[in-house]
């Protein structure tokens, strides 16, 4: 189903180039589960990216295969050539065009005009042939958006690398199915699905009423009590009415500073006098608004201020109180004519927006289809977590809403970077049996990227490890545990906890670590952390076949166990 063959990619750096993946070949059969094994640094990830076109890289030489059909692309040397040059000349020529265009309006129209026309020529020119040099290269691209999602999913190591925080767990497993042609057809109509969302400004206001009716009679009577007030022709009057207290308590704060400068001598009218005034008239916005208001706190239902008068419910209800105040203070102050402007031009903006939101929505039957994905990942309640957002959800939670966005469209090969990487056992064990049952139940073969041999010996039926950007042993996952050849694949068998260790015993661990890719040896990598000197370090050993299916590479150090210092 995947073949990899002799895949070397390096990565580009400021330090130069970097080599991240030197020969490595991998094979995964139809309905099997292949473990990839290795520590971090080794180059498992780096594989499955580029295998599916995700990594940035450079691809120096080797070939991925699916199903036979080539995943790599690579373009031919005449075209690269045309593309770099045409992308040159086209960014020389937008500079040039930017330039002539603003010379013909400031400095000379007749020469640089035509300046301009000539640079717009090779402009456009220039771009059309960059573009047509590409056309191989969008037809790849346009097969492999087909491939991934519809023949290939990956299963990313952190979930939300792939879950969008903004949309809900409904929308986008929908937006994979939809992407790919996989979701049911419709139950409504798309003309009845355009009636209802024009109707749906008033189906807001209908349930708005109906799911919060202190809030909406409020805001109803308030807008009332602005447009009577308005029409009446009073509204001098009912503002003055608004701003009696704040005047009253202004002009007794200047008769305390009257007062304060007659019995201390200073001029505090003159020193404080306008700031004074100015504080004390925004306090008492607070204060007017608590005494002429405070009397429907009960109807808004802000905590229990107008029920017990309790101090320590004003933080919860003072803000929406001073909020409300203002609102109504300035639609009774503005002129109607400005008013009316205002509320059409509000809801001219914001009904296109309500319509078009309740367009988009998930048809019922779509809702179903999402929720019987949730469900055969089992997760409980799949129709409250598809209302949810992913950061609403545990680690387990979001993983299994991955699986089954990944399974969503039934794809034929299963990616799985680390899927039990920071979950907690049990939920690894649910996991980890998901993956099995798919794979029972629908043939799925599965590329199991892990750090873990217990999972690997739970669930793969083959074995290959990697270190250090290559391939160091392959074998059948009975054959790797029972007979392991290469020294690091001992020393991983070593590192593994067991129960028949003995009480007090300190659990092995290979010395030292991956070394940096841009200090790799052309020979045995392995040798080189172990601090070996000799030829395995300067010619890169065969990898041979040991028996019957069992691939290792040929150190002759590493092959001997009396070599391993961990033992």
């Amino acid at each position: 189903m995947l073949e990899i063959q002799g895949l070397r990619v390096h990565f580009d750096t400021l330090d130069g180039s970097v080599e991240a993946l030197n020969s490595v070949d991998l094979k995964v059969d139809e309905g099997q589960i292949m473990g990839l094994v290795g520590e971090s640094g080794c180059g498992k990830s780096v594989t499955s990216l580029v295998s599916i076109g995700l990594a940035t890289c450079e691809v120096d030489e080797g070939s991925v295969r699916y199903q036979g059909e080539e995943l790599l692309f690579r373009d031919s040397p005449s075209n690269s050539r045309i593309q770099q040059f045409t992308e040159k000349i086209t960014a020389f020529g937008v500079m040039a065009t930017i330039f002539s265009f603003f010379a013909t309006i400031l400095v000379e129209p007749n020469f640089f005009s035509s300046l301009f026309l000539f640079f717009l020529a090779i402009t456009i020119t220039s771009w059309l042939v960059g573009f047509s040099a590409k056309t191989e290269s969008r037809k790849h691209q346009r097969y492999m958006r087909w491939v991934r999602g519809n023949e290939i999913s990956m299963i990313f190591q952190e979930p939300m690398s792939a879950l969008n925080p903004l949309y809900k767990v409904s929308k986008q497993i929908s937006e994979v199915m939809r992407e790919h042609d996989r979701l049911v057809e419709a139950e409504t109509a798309r003309i009845e699905r355009i009636g209802h969302a024009l109707l749906s400004p008033i189906s807001m206001v209908r349930n708005s009423f109906s799911t919060n009716p202190r809030q909406s009679l409020v805001a109803l009577a308030a807008l009332s009590f602005v447009f009577a007030a308005q029409l009446s022709g009073s509204k001098d009057q009912i503002l003055d009415v608004f701003s009696a207290p704040i005047i009253l308590f202004a002009d007794l704060s200047s008769w305390l500073l009257a007062f304060g400068t007659a019995i201390s001598g200073f001029d505090l009218i003159s020193l404080f006098g306008d700031t004074i005034d100015l504080t004390i008239a925004l306090i008492m916005v607070f204060v007017n608004h608590i005494f002429i208001v405070g009397g429907m706190g009960a109807i808004y239902g802000y905590g229990k201020f107008a029920d017990d008068s309790s101090f320590s419910d004003l933080s919860l209800y003072i803000p929406h109180a001073i909020a409300s105040y203002l609102a109504i203070f300035l639609m009774i102050w503005m002129p109607l004519s400005g008013l009316s402007a205002i509320l059409v031009i509000c809801a001219l903006l914001a009904i296109p927006f309500i319509i078009w939101a309740d367009f988009l929505r998930l048809d019922p039957a779509h809702i179903r289809q999402v929720e019987g994905i949730l469900d055969d990942v089992r997760i409980p309640d799949p129709k409250a977590v598809a209302n949810m957002y992913p950061h609403e959800l545990s680690g387990g939670m979001r993983q299994r809403v991955m699986i089954g966005m990944m399974m969503a469209c039934e794809p034929k090969l299963l990616i799985a970077d680390e899927p039990t990487t920071a979950l907690d056992v049990t939920i690894q064990a649910q996991i980890l049996n998901l993956m099995k049952a798919l794979r029972d139940e629908k043939g799925t073969a599965i590329l199991l990227i892990t750090h873990d041999l217990g999972v690997i010996a739970e669930m793969c039926d083959d074995v290959t490890v990697m270190y250090a950007g290559r391939v160091v042993e392959k074998a059948s996952v009975r054959e790797i545990f029972s007979n392991p050849l290469h020294a690091y694949t001992r020393g991983l068998i070593a590192c593994t906890p067991s129960l028949e260790s003995e009480r007090g015993s300190v659990l092995p661990a290979i010395p030292g670590q991956v070394a940096n890719p841009s200090d790799f040896v052309s020979g045995c990598r392995f040798c080189q952390r172990m601090e070996r000197e000799g030829e395995t370090l300067g010619t890169r050993p065969e990898f041979l076949e040991a028996s019957e299916g069992h691939w290792v590479e040929s150190c002759p150090i590493c092959l001997d166990e009396s070599q391993d210092r961990w033992v």
